[in-house]
Formats: C-alpha cells, structure tokens, sequence
C-alpha cells in the first residue's frame, strides 16, 4: 500500500467478507460502467488467499461508477473502492460483479475520466457532424 492510497487493510477485510458493502452487477448492455484502477492495490498472502476463497479476484483499485450512453460516461455516480468478483451469480452469468466501498469523491479522477472520453468522442462526433453536412 503506498502512502497516499486509501485502501487500508479494514477496507480489503470488508471486501472480502463483504460486511457493509455494496454490489455493483454491470451487464453487457448496460446504462452504468465502472472506469478507472486508480491506487490499484494486488493482494499477497492470506489476503489473496481470502480473496481467492471469496470468489473473488485478488486485487482492489479505486474506480469511479458512471452512468452511460452508449457505454460513454455521462454523469459520475460515485467513486468506490472494488473488489472484483471472479464468480458470477447472475442467472444469465453475463454480469461483471464487484463488491464495493464508497469513499470520498476524487475529483481529478473523473475530470480525467472526462477528458480521455468525453472530450475526444464530443470532437469526433463534432467533426462527423460537420462533414455530413457539409456532404
């Protein structure tokens, strides 16, 4: 863990067991995502052991859950620290399931969000727009 980060060894303890934590289910075709691995933290030892028993994958990150159109961020939801699951319990088993933590909204994550999504495919679709027509 480095020294900034705010993934502690409660939080991934509660990951694990997932005591006071929420689930996030994102489907294929889906209206929210999770983006992001920020402070991305890979289990060792017991921990991953743990993880692993859990059904889970051996590793937590910061991630910052967006609502989409057309998987394109548009609205930030909240930012969470997730611990993803590697068995899914969906009936059609098509799901990404994570258990997560909300934590305090990191702002420059989602402005970078923003800026490496939105702003380029705004550009795109501006251009397209612009050549159509012009066509």
């Amino acid at each position: 863990m480095t020294a900034n980060s705010p993934i502690t060894d409660d939080h991934v303890s509660r990951l694990i067991v997932g005591r006071d934590v929420e689930n996030i289910a994102v489907y294929d075709v889906s209206d929210q995502r999770l983006y992001g691995r920020k402070h991305r933290r890979r289990l060792s030892g017991s921990l991953a052991d743990q993880a692993q028993s859990a059904g889970c994958e051996p590793v937590v990150y910061q991630s910052v859950l967006w609502w989409c159109l057309l998987f394109m961020p548009v609205l930030p939801r909240g930012v969470f620290l997730v611990l993803p699951r590697t068995e899914c319990d969906d009936p059609d088993g098509d799901a990404l399931q994570y258990r997560a933590i909300p934590v305090r909204w990191d702002w420059s994550q989602v402005r970078l969000h923003y800026l490496l999504t939105c702003l380029p495919l705004l550009l795109l679709a501006c251009g397209y727009s612009a050549w159509w027509w012009l066509h």
